[in-house]
């Protein structure tokens, strides 16, 4: 079936389809998802206001600190507290001693209290300690009308219905010398309030004072009552007693009575539904316990309903509209996209099989359009990846090629002028002393090897990455070669202090490889040992028979590998902690040459490494021959020993 038969096929179907289900649906599920849409709106706004309201709190409590500390200092500005025993004053039901802060008498006073009320908006008073009470004697707190001075705060909550159990709890603190700070029910109104000790001159407990800001207040009250919920839902706030403390209509009537309201303050948190004044309302509600609030969300079923039947006919009358649109739709989407599509798709199948001339002639103002112009681009991008590959291979290589013979003009300049140090010193001339000379001498020396070291390393890697580099294969014994190497550098090694130690499990194993790389390869493995362990330590070399294979292992006791950088030793220019190693230097490139010879002769290499206690380098190559003609029919005599010029090529980075 043609792309063009699909696509208006689909296309006729899925309209059926949904057009067919899309009443069904919509009458299942508009009233419930509208329902639970507003329930979620509901939940939403109840805990948003929770949030607000705890917020509120919260700065509330910071602001009373912040500010009783400013009343106190006020009242410290104003001089020295005290308490004139020659005098009475009655406050209330009480006769009392006038308190005085330097000059100025506090109690009575109004002028101080309406000041800070002006100032910061705060309900302040001072209580004075009498007969085991507190009793305020400035205020500006109004309780019906009129200040409440001559009310108290005392040990006995059930002594005074202006004590409750927090005015006791504040007493306490207060006789206790300790400041108080929390919510506070004075009248139908939850304080965030703060206490604190008033002292005398003697650091005695005379009175305290005590600031606070009502929990809500006209602007929260506004802004809750301006909350809406739909047409007909809003928001409303009542304590436990049942008393509604902030409503659009409502305010200041008692809802205890009804069960909606027993169950409210019952469950704490939750959803209800419940009918009111003869309408049903469905509410989400939530439980503030340091104000003892409870803050309702609550909407009209009647409203729901309304908002669901219209959805249900908005959303049909659209369905149908959009039906008769697309099907027209399809019929010229189909047409139009289907030809130039096929086309790009032929266009790509010749780019996938690797030709890269192909150019599509496609052009529209569409996707369509701007997909063939970005096939274009990619093809054309990838000519040019592709010559900037080729190019960017051939400069590397040329790159690599011309340093090394730039390098290697400097390191024969140095070798001569350390021939010529060491002819002065062998005549003793009076210019330089033959020890001072020699040492000289052998510091450039050694910098020559490494510089050489170097220069080799970056040729091979140069004749690798080209395909240069061809092995050198001949059938020989293993085990002899491994061995002489091992030897030839136990001076050299137990000059460092180390414990060379080699073993077979096999004498002879005859098998191809090249004798040179072979002798990079457990030079460079050997000299990194060394540079790794500390004196004492013990480097082992074992060779294990595993028939058609050989392991060589290089083990040694030394610092070890962290197990982060295990996976990157071999990576070319990188080297584990190249700052921590200050008796040796390298370059980074040794074991990644390392790796590359030994998969020359189709081998591996691997690495086992403790932090701290050793490493193991294990090289396995692979056992098999070359013709006979290739190679020398018997070696009497093992000629050829390792070059001490290439150990010290190879150790060269390795400083006393």
């Amino acid at each position: 079936m043609s792309i063009k038969s699909k696509l208006i096929i689909s296309y006729v179907l899925l309209i059926v389809f949904s057009v067919g289900i899309l009443g069904f649906l919509i009458g299942n599920h508009s009233r419930s998802a509208v329902f639970r849409e507003v329930t979620e709106k509901s939940k939403g706004t109840v805990e948003l206001i929770h949030n607000m309201v705890s917020v509120r709190n919260n700065l509330l409590s910071e602001k009373v600190c912040t500010d009783l500390h400013y009343v106190e200092e006020l009242l410290n500005n104003l001089g020295e507290i005290r308490m004139d025993y020659n005098k009475e004053v009655q406050v209330g039901n009480y006769t009392l001693p006038p308190l005085y802060a330097g000059n100025t008498n506090l109690t009575l006073d109004t002028a101080l209290a309406d000041k800070i009320k002006k100032s910061i908006g705060a309900i302040y008073s001072i209580f004075l300690l009498q007969d085991d009470q507190l009793i305020r004697v400035s205020t500006n707190l109004e309780i019906t009308g009129n200040r409440a001075i001559g009310t108290k705060l005392s040990s006995d909550h059930y002594s005074n219905n202006d004590c409750n159990i927090n005015n006791c709890n504040i007493y306490k603190k207060i006789i206790n010398n300790k400041t108080y700070y929390g919510s506070h029910l004075i009248g139908d109104d939850w304080l965030i309030t703060g206490y604190k000790p008033l002292l005398d001159k003697d650091k005695k407990v005379i009175g305290a004072i005590a600031l606070g800001y009502k929990g809500i207040n006209s602007y929260l009250e506004k802004t809750l009552n301006d909350i809406k919920i739909g047409k007909t839902g809003y928001v409303y706030v009542m304590n436990s007693k049942g008393d509604v403390l902030v409503h659009p209509n409502i305010k200041g009537e008692n809802l205890s009575s009804f069960a909606f309201s027993q169950k409210i303050i019952k469950t704490k948190n939750g959803i209800i539904e419940y009918e009111f004044q003869g309408v049903s309302k469905m509410a989400s509600y939530k439980y503030f316990a340091p104000w003892d609030l409870y803050i309702i969300a609550t909407a009209n079923y009647d409203d729901l309903k309304s908002s669901s039947i219209s959805i249900f006919k908005t959303t049909l009358f659209i369905g149908i509209f959009i039906s008769l649109i697309c099907v027209i739709v399809s019929l010229f989407v189909a047409n139009t996209l289907v030809q130039p599509i096929n086309k790009l798709k032929n266009y790509m199948e010749s780019v996938s099989q690797g030709d890269l001339t192909v150019y599509s002639d496609i052009e529209s103002k569409d996707e369509i359009g701007i997909l063939s112009n970005s096939f274009n681009h990619m093809v054309e991008e990838n000519k040019r990846l592709l010559q900037e590959i080729i190019n960017h291979d051939h400069m590397k290589t040329e790159f690599f090629s011309n340093i090394s013979h730039e390098l290697k003009t400097p390191i024969n300049m140095i070798l001569s002028t350390s021939q010529l140090f060491s002819f002065y010193a062998k005549n003793e001339q009076p210019a330089i002393t033959s020890n001072k000379l020699t040492h000289h001498i052998n510091i450039i020396n050694q910098n020559c090897y490494r510089l050489l070291r170097l220069v080799n390393n970056l040729i091979d890697i140069t004749k690798i990455d080209s395909g240069y580099m061809k092995l050198n294969l001949k059938n020989e014994n293993l085990i002899e070669v491994v061995e002489n190497i091992t030897l030839s550098t136990v001076e050299y090694v137990e000059s460092k202090g180390r414990i060379l130690i080699f073993d077979t499990d096999t004498e002879e194993k005859f098998m191809a490889f090249d004798e040179e790389k072979i002798e990079r390869i457990m030079l460079n493995l050997i000299s990194n040992a060394v540079k790794f362990t500390r004196p004492k330590d013990t480097i082992q070399i074992n060779v294990y028979d595993k028939k058609d294979k050989i392991d060589i292992s290089i083990k040694d006791t030394g610092i070890g590998i962290p197990e982060d950088k295990v996976e990157k030793i071999f990576e070319r220019f990188k080297q584990v902690d190249p700052l921590l190693n200050r008796s040796h230097e390298g370059s980074g490139i040794g074991l990644s040459l390392v790796k590359s010879l030994v998969e020359m002769h189709n081998g591996s290499i691997s690495v086992k490494s403790t932090y701290n206690k050793g490493t193991e380098f294990i090289v396995t190559l692979p056992v098999k021959f070359v013709p006979e003609e290739n190679t020398p029919s018997q070696k009497d005599d093992f000629s050829k020993k390792t070059n001490v010029e290439k150990i010290k090529i190879e150790f060269s980075d390795i400083y006393s």
